[in-house]
C-alpha cells in the first residue's frame, strides 16, 4: 500500500514537472526576449490588452510583465534608464546613447497643456515604433515669458512611475546631456552647439519648419529639417492637412529596419542655423513638434478612447512636491487645515478667447450664469454616482475683470489667487498654471471651456483617475 502511495506521489510530481517546463518553453517561443534584459509583452499585445493589469491605479507603486530578469542585471528593473544610457550625462549626447539601442525625442510650442499633449504623443510614437523616449523641458513659448525658463519635465511628473507603469525606459535630456543650465533659454556660444537632422511635420503648403529657440537653447542643438513624409499625413491629398497619423508614420522611423524614402531620398526642407544639412538622423529620431498627429480622429484628445491618452497620458501622474503644492492651495482656498474638502472644479478660458471677437469679447466668452447651470449638472450626477453632495466650487480663469471675480465670490466659489499669495515670486511663472492643473485633478467633478486643451487635460484627468462626472460649458448656451 505505501508503495502504491510512493508511485502516486512521484507521478503527480513528474506531471507537474512536465506541464511546468512546457508551459514555460511556449511562453518563451512566444513571448522572446527583451531588448532591455527581461521577458516582457510585446509593445502591440500590452497596447490590444489594456485591462490584463491595472497600471492606471493612483495608487499603483508597480507593475511586472513576465520573468525575472537576466542575471547580469537582476538587481535593476527592465525598465531602469541607466540601461538605456551609458553612464552620466556627457557633453555630447550621442557619446551617452547605446550604439545598438534607438531614441526619439520632439520640441513643442505654445502653452503648458500644448507641450504636455505633445511630449506624450512622442511617448506613445516610441512605444510603436521601439524607440526609446528622451522627454524634453517644459520651455516657455506661448502664455509664459522667456525670464522663466525651462523646468525639466520630471519637476513636474513622475518620470520613474511612468516608467514602471509602461515597463519601458524614459529618460530626460538633462539625464543624457551635460547641460550647463538646466533652466537657461538664452542664446549661447555657437560652437557649443551639435549639429542634428530631425523631422518636421509641418504640412505640405508650409514652407519653414518650427523651431522654437528656447528648445535648442537649452539643449544645445543646430537643427536641419527635413519634412515627414508625406504618405504619412491624415490627408496625402491635401496641402493644408495638419495631422499625421501614427500607424502612416511609424514604418518611417521603426528602429533597424525603417521604410525607405519612397522616391529615394528625403529632400532638405532647411538648414541648420548654423548651416549643416543633415538628414533625420537614424539613431535618435527627432521633430519639431508632434502636437498634430493621431490615430484615427483629429484632436482625438477630446475623446476617452484616444490611444495616446489611454495608454500614456492617463499613466503620467505629478510628483508629490507638485501635489503638495496643489494640497496646501486647496486647503489655504478652503479655509481648512488638514482636511480638503469635496469639490467640484470649473476652468473658465476667457483670456486669449476673446480676442477672437475683438469687436465684441463677450460673444467669444461663456459666461458665469452658463457655468453654474454646468455646476449644478455635474453636483447631481455626482450625487447619482456616488451617493454625496458636493457643495464646494473652485474656479481657475484667466480672468482680469475685478467685476468677474466680484461675482465668483457672490456665488461662493472658491480661487487660487496667485497674485495675494505670489505664487510666482516665490515658485517661478510655470508654476500657477501646474498648481492650477494638478488642484483640478483631484477633483469629484469638472466643468471645462468648450474647446480649452488646458480644460480637456483636466476631463481627462477627473473622468480617470477619480471617475468624475464631466461637463463641458459652451458660448452656445448662453441664455
Amino acid at each position: 500500500m505505501l508503495g502504491r502511495y510512493r508511485l502516486l506521489v512521484c507521478l503527480t510530481f513528474f506531471t507537474f514537472v512536465v506541464f511546468w517546463a512546457t508551459s514555460s518553453a511556449i511562453s518563451w517561443l512566444l513571448g522572446g526576449r527583451s531588448r532591455w534584459g527581461s521577458d516582457q509583452v510585446d509593445v502591440y499585445e500590452f497596447l490590444k490588452t489594456p485591462g490584463s493589469v491595472n497600471i492606471h491605479d493612483p495608487h499603483h507603486q508597480q507593475v511586472r510583465f513576465g520573468c525575472a530578469p537576466d542575471q547580469s542585471n537582476s538587481h535593476k528593473e527592465d525598465w531602469d534608464p541607466s540601461l538605456v544610457l551609458k553612464g552620466k550625462p556627457t557633453k555630447h549626447f550621442r557619446d551617452n546613447l547605446h550604439e545598438d539601442l534607438y531614441y526619439i525625442t520632439a520640441m513643442s510650442n505654445a502653452g503648458f497643456t500644448n507641450q504636455f499633449m505633445s511630449i506624450v504623443n512622442m511617448i506613445y510614437l516610441g512605444l510603436i515604433t521601439d524607440r526609446i523616449p528622451i522627454l524634453p523641458p517644459f520651455a516657455p513659448d506661448h502664455h509664459i515669458s522667456y525670464d522663466a525658463g525651462a523646468v525639466p519635465f520630471g519637476r513636474v511628473f513622475n518620470v520613474t512611475r511612468l516608467s514602471q507603469a509602461l515597463h519601458k525606459p524614459i529618460v530626460e535630456w538633462h539625464q543624457v546631456k551635460d547641460l550647463p543650465d538646466e533652466t537657461a533659454v538664452g542664446d549661447t556660444n555657437p560652437g557649443d552647439r551639435e549639429p542634428l537632422g530631425c523631422w518636421s511635420t509641418r504640412h505640405g503648403n508650409e514652407p519653414k519648419p518650427l523651431r522654437v529657440n528656447s528648445f535648442t537653447n537649452n539643449l544645445l542643438l543646430d537643427i536641419a529639417y527635413t519634412r515627414a513624409p508625406t504618405a504619412a499625413r491624415n490627408n496625402p491629398s491635401d496641402g493644408d492637412d495638419v495631422f499625421l497619423v501614427f500607424q502612416k508614420l511609424a514604418p518611417f522611423i521603426f528602429a533597424k529596419n525603417p521604410r525607405p524614402p519612397l522616391d529615394g531620398f528625403y529632400p532638405l526642407m532647411e538648414r541648420s542655423p548654423l548651416g549643416h544639412e543633415l538628414g533625420p538622423d537614424e539613431q535618435l529620431t527627432c521633430f519639431d513638434f508632434l502636437y498634430y498627429i493621431t490615430s484615427s480622429e483629429v484632436y482625438e484628445w477630446r475623446f476617452s478612447w484616444s490611444p495616446v491618452w489611454r495608454f500614456v497620458g492617463r499613466h503620467i501622474y505629478f510628483t508629490d512636491h507638485v501635489m503638495d503644492m496643489a494640497r496646501e492651495y486647496l486647503l489655504k482656498s478652503f479655509g481648512q487645515e488638514k482636511t480638503i474638502p469635496s469639490f467640484i472644479a470649473v476652468h473658465a478660458r476667457h483670456g486669449d478667447f476673446a480676442r477672437m471677437c475683438p469687436d465684441s469679447p463677450n460673444d467669444c466668452l461663456i459666461s458665469l450664469k452658463t457655468f453654474q447651470k454646468n455646476v449644478a449638472d455635474v453636483k447631481e450626477q455626482i450625487r447619482l454616482i456616488h451617493k454625496k453632495v458636493v457643495n464646494h466650487v473652485l474656479i481657475m480663469s484667466d480672468e482680469t475683470d475685478p467685476e468677474f471675480w466680484k461675482q465668483v465670490r457672490e456665488l461662493g466659489w472658491k480661487y487660487f489667487d496667485h497674485e495675494a499669495w505670489e505664487t510666482v515670486p516665490k515658485y517661478g511663472e510655470w508654476y500657477a498654471p501646474i498648481i492650477d492643473i494638478a488642484a483640478q485633478s483631484l477633483a469629484s467633478g469638472f466643468v471645462g471651456t468648450e474647446d480649452s486643451t488646458f480644460s480637456l487635460v483636466s476631463a481627462r484627468r477627473v473622468e480617470d483617475w477619480n471617475n468624475g462626472p464631466v461637463a463641458w460649458a459652451s458660448v452656445a448656451q448662453n441664455t
